[in-house]
């Protein structure tokens, strides 16, 4: 019995390029993250997707259309939980921005207020319809290798 010779095909080394980052959010990037993402890679190019997505798979296509790198979603958990399923098998991985939460602003604007760092997010009490102001600060990033969700019958 004979033996069979595959030919063997290396694939094309990718041209060494600006990694891509893919930042899909309503918000902007702050000052403190791009800097981090300088630091860490050096120059890079930055896509931002600001526009809502109907679907997890929607996110997996913009990533694979952008030829993305590094992907930084705040989004469903479901169409996070579906990028990190891809990337596994993928080139790119998945970046999650840790923030701190600080307060509840008691004042406007906030005194500890740091621009390079910080966001407000404004929601409203459902039942007084009072607006509270929480304040978050930027820590590091972190890569999301997996998610586990452990569940038992109800």
């Amino acid at each position: 019995m004979g033996f069979v010779m595959a030919e063997v095909v290396e694939k094309p080394e990718r041209p060494t390029s600006k990694p891509v980052i893919l930042w899909i959010s309503r918000h902007k990037p702050l000052p403190a993250q791009l800097d981090v993402l300088w630091d860490k890679l050096g120059d890079y190019k930055l896509i931002t997707h600001e526009k809502p997505l109907s679907t997890a798979d929607d996110a997996v296509k913009l990533a694979r259309e952008v030829g993305a790198d590094y992907v930084i979603p705040v989004l469903p958990m479901s169409f996070i939980v579906r990028l990190v399923e891809v990337s596994k098998k993928e080139r790119f991985k998945v970046l999650r921005a840790e923030m701190e939460n600080i307060h509840n602003c008691t004042e406007y604007p906030c005194p500890d207020y740091n621009e390079y760092m910080d966001t407000i997010m404004e929601s409203r009490d459902f039942n007084t319809g009072q607006i509270i102001r929480r304040h978050f600060r930027f820590k590091k990033f972190v890569i999301l290798k997996d998610i586990l969700i452990v569940t038992e019958d109800f």
